[in-house]
C-alpha cells in the first residue's frame, strides 16, 4: 500500500490555548506588531480585547524585552501604534522612557491603567499626551526624581474617569497642584507620599474629594492639625496614612476621630501624640490596623484607650519605650489581634508577652 503524504496542517486550525502557548515564545515586538494583524484567530490568541480576554502589557525592562535602543523606543511605538489600541493595562515601571513615548500612546483609547512609576524622564509634556487617554481609571506617577510639576497635574484633570492617582515622591508638586487634583471627583485613592511642599492649604482643596476611601499623606511634614480639620470632611475614608507628619498633635487626632469609617490608621513617627490623642483614636471603632511606631510619649494609660478598639487585628507599638507589661494587660482583651509589633520595647518582659494570645502562639 503506497505511503500517504501527511495532510497540510495550518497553524490557524490549532485551538486558542495551543496558539497562546506558541505565541508565548514569540518576541514582544512581533507579538504586538505583527501577530494580531494576521487574522481574527491570532488576535484572539494574543488576547485582543475585541475578540478575546483583556490584555495586560508589561514592559518592566523595555531595552531587554524589545532589544532596541532607548532612543529608538518612540519610533518603534509609532510604527506599531495600531497594535497598541487593544492594550488595557500598560505597566512601564522603571523603564527609561521619555515624553516622546507617551505621544505615541494616544491611540490607546481602551487603556484604563497606566503605570509610569520610576520613569524619571517624564515631564509635564508627557502628561499632556497622557491626558488623551480618556478611559484611564488608574495612573501611577510615583517617582523619587520626578520632574512633574503642578502644570502637569492641570493636564491630568482631563482624565475625569480616574479613581486612583499615585503621586508618591513628586516633590515639585505644591498646593496649586492639589487645586487641580480636586477636580478629579471620581478619585477614591490618592497617594501623596513624600510630597513635602503640600501644606494645610492643599488639604482645603482635597476636602472636595468626597469619594476618597484611601489617602496617603506619609511624610507630608508641613501638614498640621489645621489641615486635618479639612481631612475630616472626607467621611468615606477607610485608610489614612499620616506617618512622619511630625507637626500633628492630639488636637489633630480629635479631627481624625470624625472619620468613623476608618479601618487603617498610620501614625508612625507622629512624635507629639500623647495618651490624650489615643482617647480620640478610641472612637474609631472600625479600626483593624493601627500603627503607633515611635510615638514615644505613649504610656500604659494610652493602651487602656486602645483596648476599646475591639476590631483590631494588627497593632504596632515598636519604639514606644514607655510601655510596660501593664499596658499589654490592657490590650490582652483584643481577641481579634493577630499581629503585634514590639521592637525595642525594652520595658516589656516575657510575663507581659504571655498575656497576648497572638504572642503566645
Amino acid at each position: 500500500m503506497p505511503r500517504q503524504t501527511p495532510a497540510h496542517v495550518c497553524l490557524s486550525y490549532f485551538p486558542d490555548e495551543i496558539l497562546s502557548l506558541i505565541f508565548s515564545h514569540v518576541d514582544t515586538e512581533t507579538l504586538l506588531g505583527t501577530v494580531p494583524k494576521v487574522c481574527r484567530g491570532w488576535r484572539t490568541a494574543c488576547g485582543d480585547d475585541v475578540y478575546g480576554p483583556k490584555v495586560r502589557l508589561e514592559l518592566r525592562s523595555v531595552q531587554q524585552v524589545l532589544r532596541i535602543r532607548p532612543e529608538c523606543l518612540g519610533l518603534w511605538i509609532a510604527a506599531t501604534v495600531l497594535s497598541f489600541a487593544w492594550v488595557i493595562e500598560l505597566d512601564l515601571r522603571g523603564c527609561d522612557v521619555e515624553d516622546g513615548f507617551l505621544e505615541c500612546t494616544r491611540s490607546m483609547w481602551r487603556t484604563t491603567s497606566l503605570n509610569l512609576g520610576g520613569c524619571y524622564e517624564i515631564t509635564d509634556t508627557g502628561l499632556e499626551h497622557v491626558s488623551q487617554l480618556m478611559q484611564l481609571t488608574s495612573l501611577d506617577l510615583y517617582c523619587y526624581w520626578s520632574k512633574i510639576t503642578d502644570t502637569g497635574l492641570e493636564y491630568v484633570t482631563k482624565l475625569t474617569q480616574l479613581t486612583s492617582l499615585d503621586l508618591g515622591r513628586c516633590r515639585n508638586i505644591t498646593d496649586t497642584g492639589m487645586r487641580h487634583v480636586a477636580k478629579l471627583m471620581q478619585l477614591n485613592s490618592l497617594n501623596l507620599f513624600g510630597c513635602r511642599n503640600i501644606t494645610d492649604t492643599g488639604l482645603v482643596h482635597l476636602s472636595q474629594l468626597t469619594q476618597l476611601t484611601s489617602l496617603n499623606l506619609n511624610s507630608c511634614d508641613k501638614i498640621t492639625d489645621t489641615g486635618l480639620a479639612h481631612v475630616a470632611k472626607l467621611t468615606q475614608l477607610a485608610s489614612l496614612d499620616l506617618c512622619n507628619c511630625d507637626n500633628i498633635t492630639d488636637i489633630g487626632l480629635a479631627h481624625v476621630a470624625q472619620l468613623t469609617q476608618l479601618t487603617t490608621l498610620d501614625l508612625e513617627n507622629c512624635i507629639l501624640i500623647t495618651n490624650a490623642g489615643l482617647a480620640h483614636v478610641a472612637k474609631l471603632t472600625q479600626l483593624t490596623r493601627l500603627n503607633l511606631r515611635n510615638c514615644y510619649k505613649l504610656t500604659d494609660t494610652g493602651l487602656e484607650h486602645v483596648s476599646q478598639l475591639t476590631q483590631l487585628t494588627e497593632l504596632d507599638l515598636s519604639w514606644c519605650i514607655l510601655i510596660t507589661d501593664t499596658g499589654l494587660a490592657h490590650i490582652s482583651q483584643l481577641t481579634q489581634l493577630t499581629t503585634l509589633y514590639l521592637y525595642n520595647s525594652d520595658k516589656i518582659t516575657d510575663t507581659g508577652r504571655a498575656l497576648i494570645p497572638c504572642l503566645r502562639s
